[in-house]
């Protein structure tokens, strides 16, 4: 797999990556897995940082913003670390948690936990003060006030913002989500770099069941997880998910010590993290001979992928991408049986975070699919009785198509 963005651009009407013959085996490396540790940056440069605070700056202009607040934790960092590389830590009394402020014509200033405040400023290139000053730091902040990160800051955080400042006309605004959707190469080359380091993850996963030997549901994720660490990322994405079996009929489930076993359809979502971003990739995998309706069930979950793949193109809308994948689904016999399908969305944003707020991949969305955005792109299916499947791929769009960043064939069997 390619760690740079710019390699293999898609051109139309060629396509990186098909679904290749089904039943195929595919050339992923299993025992005797070579990895490269990568030589990439993981720190932000200066010249990104101020690039990314020019465009909110505009943006925050064209939404006549005077002021924007910015909500990130420890599960949503993006709308703080897009400015520093600071990332609040696990834990309780505010350190993982971190609030950003954005005025027109000054520069931001970090608030975090005391704790973190060191730490923070060590990582940080402009003011970073306590939570405890927050209140005296915007007491002469215009009314006119958006907070990015609406949908995660906690109701009490909430509720003490808004009662101190009764006068501000604070609203819930996507201005830097818009922003953020649209990535830059450096971000594109570190994304890239993630889903590269995934697919160590999927590589040791079958030299384990490929050995033959009794392996569980957790055994896998604890292999995943080694494997993209060794490989140089600094630790997986999000919880690894693996379902064999009857499981993989879940819509999602972290793994148990359930046995994995020839005849089992295995469903599987890692991802990696390579500094500031992530990648996550879904694949199902079937284990030897696995029964008509249990290929049926992956075979659908990659046709409707790849169909999403044949319209992709800038210039559409989200939409029209969801309908392409949703229309599949349904043509297949799992209208009941599938999220994506239902209408939750067949895909998301993605970057420092798993789930980005934008671009989202749902139907009758209009947001316009633009030249820089990195995105999730995903069909499920969960059938009990039968088994489950998910298929996701990273994309980028391009100015003149698109490119798949994550370099595992769609149709896998071990």
């Amino acid at each position: 797999m390619s760690s740079l963005p710019c390699a293999d651009c898609v051109e139309f009407p060629v396509r990186r990556n098909p679904i290749g013959p089904v039943g195929a085996r595919q050339s992923i490396t299993g025992s005797g897995l070579t990895v490269q540790v990568s030589g990439l940056s993981r720190i932000t440069p200066a010249s990104e940082h101020a690039a990314r605070l020019e465009r909110v700056r505009a943006a925050m202009v064209a939404a006549e913003l005077e002021t924007l607040i910015c909500f990130g934790d420890v599960s949503h960092t993006a709308n703080t670390r897009y400015f520093t590389d600071f990332r609040p830590v696990n834990g309780f009394n505010g350190i993982q948690r971190a609030l950003l402020t954005i005025r027109l014509g000054r520069e931001p200033v970090l608030f975090v936990a005391e704790a973190c405040l060191e730490h923070a400023q060590s990582m940080t290139s402009f003011a970073v003060r306590p939570f405890r000053a927050f209140t005296a730091a915007v007491q002469d902040v215009p009314p006119r006030v958006g907070l990015a990160g609406a949908t995660h800051i906690p109701a009490q955080l909430l509720d003490q913002i808004r009662g101190h400042f009764p006068e501000w006309h604070l609203q819930p605004t996507d201005a830097l989500a818009r922003v953020m959707a649209v990535k830059s190469a450096w971000e594109v080359a570190r994304i890239a770099e993630a889903a590269r380091l995934t697919g160590a993850a999927y590589a040791a996963m079958e030299s384990l069941v490929a050995a033959g030997e009794d392996v569980t549901e957790r055994d896998l994720a604890r292999a995943a997880d080694g494997a993209m660490i060794a490989a140089g990322a600094d630790g997986p994405a999000f919880l690894s998910m693996v379902q064999a079996g009857e499981r993989s009929a879940f819509c999602s489930a972290l793994p148990t010590d359930g046995p994995v076993r020839p005849g089992d359809v295995l469903r599987l979502d890692v991802g990696a993290r390579y500094g500031t971003h992530v990648a996550d990739v879904a694949r199902t995998i079937t284990i030897g001979e696995v029964g008509a309706a249990g290929d049926d069930v992956v075979d659908a979950s990659v046709r409707a992928v790849q169909a999403g793949l044949d319209v992709l193109r800038p210039g559409m809308t989200a939409g029209t991408l969801s309908e392409a994948i949703r229309s599949v689904l349904h043509e297949r016999g799992y209208g009941d049986h599938s999220e994506e399908a239902k209408g939750r969305g067949a895909g998301n944003g993605i970057g420092m975070d798993a789930a980005e707020e934008l671009p989202w991949i749902g139907p009758d969305h209009a947001a316009v699919l633009e030249p820089g955005m990195v995105f999730t792109l995903r069909a499920s299916v969960c059938k009990p009785g039968v088994g489950g499947a998910r298929t996701g791929r990273v994309v980028h769009v391009r100015e003149s198509g698109f490119e798949v960043l994550d370099d595992l064939p769609m149709r896998l069997r071990w």
